[in-house]
């Protein structure tokens, strides 16, 4: 049976017996070693409605094996993830992010989904839990790949998967998708325009794009253009004011339908942990304002705007 098509079935084709097809990476055959170490959990209990959360016959000791061998997967920068009394404790609190998203109240029974530039699939799984159909992860980073692979070693699920690759890099000609998230991508987008038109092409007739991005105060018209980097980021290219957004939608034929309102990232969502023991927020927000990044821009503000399918767009 096709997963999501048969265009996509075969993309997926080289990844279903080996998460990494032929990509190259030095720790892959330290990932798959750990993989195979994972062990087989007994009488779960799987909740992707409250969390990612995975209950089963797992004693101290073997619970303790299994953290171990999580933390050989670091960093890890989507979760918390729950196996038990071990959580995952990730750089992002992204359940925050996702009760955000739920107070669009954005029905996703049924649905066949893309989250673009996935991370290690936490949105997915919770997309699950919402009821959807078909869930596929577009991530190009073998880092993320391969919590994928141990998480849903645990969780199971046929209906979630996880695609190595860039869109860009891929030439699928029927549009396929009933929601497409793009979350945390479009200011490292040196062409936005590009990105919203690629994103949009893959939307079933009435579909939606969920788009959520840093929004810079109206101060800086459009969109606030760093010089060097952004909140210690190299890859800024455009942060994007609500105006900016807007006009960067009405030029393309593109509606805003409905938005959430602006939070500040702080430094109780996002933050170095075990899991992630590298720079986090706290060495790109100033120390004397946490208002502003090291640089004296505007602190990031994080935003969901919903987009409608376009209907002028060639």
């Amino acid at each position: 049976m096709n997963f999501i098509n048969s265009a996509w079935q075969k993309e997926l084709e080289p990844y279903q017996k080996n998460f990494f097809g032929q990509k190259k990476d030095k720790r892959i055959t330290e990932w798959r070693e750990l993989l195979s170490k994972l062990p087989t959990l007994k009488n779960k209990q799987i909740d992707l409605i409250d969390g990612v959360v995975i209950l089963c016959d797992l004693d101290k000791k073997d619970l303790e094996d299994v953290k171990s061998l999580l933390l050989k997967f670091l960093p890890w920068r989507k979760g918390p993830f729950q196996i038990n009394d071990l959580i995952v404790d990730s750089e992002w609190k992204s359940n925050l992010k996702w009760e955000r998203f739920l107070e669009l109240n954005i029905d996703l029974s049924g649905k066949t989904i893309l989250d673009v530039g996935s991370g290690n699939g936490y949105s997915g799984f919770r997309m699950l839990g919402c009821g959807a159909k078909e869930v596929l992860c577009l991530e190009p980073n073998l880092m993320h790949v391969s919590q994928f692979a141990a998480i849903n070693h645990f969780v199971e699920s046929s209906e979630i998967k996880m695609l190595p690759a860039r869109l860009e890099e891929l030439n699928i000609p029927d549009p396929a998708f009933d929601l497409i998230f793009s979350m945390g991508l479009l200011y490292h987008q040196r062409n936005p325009e590009a990105h919203l038109k690629l994103l949009s092409s893959h939307l079933r007739e009435n579909g939606i794009i969920v788009l959520e991005t840093i929004i810079a105060p109206e101060d800086f018209g459009n969109a606030l253009i760093p010089e060097e980097r952004y909140a210690n980021m190299p890859n800024v290219h455009f942060v994007h004011t609500e105006l900016g957004l807007m006009h960067l939608a009405n030029n393309m034929g593109l509606e805003i339908i409905s938005k959430s309102t602006k939070q500040l990232t702080t430094l109780s969502e996002q933050r170095s942990t075990e899991w992630m023991p590298f720079g986090s927020l706290g060495s790109a927000i100033n120390k004397d304002d946490r208002n502003l990044t090291i640089e004296n821009l505007p602190a990031p503000n994080r935003q969901f705007f919903v987009i409608k399918n376009p209907s002028n767009l060639a």
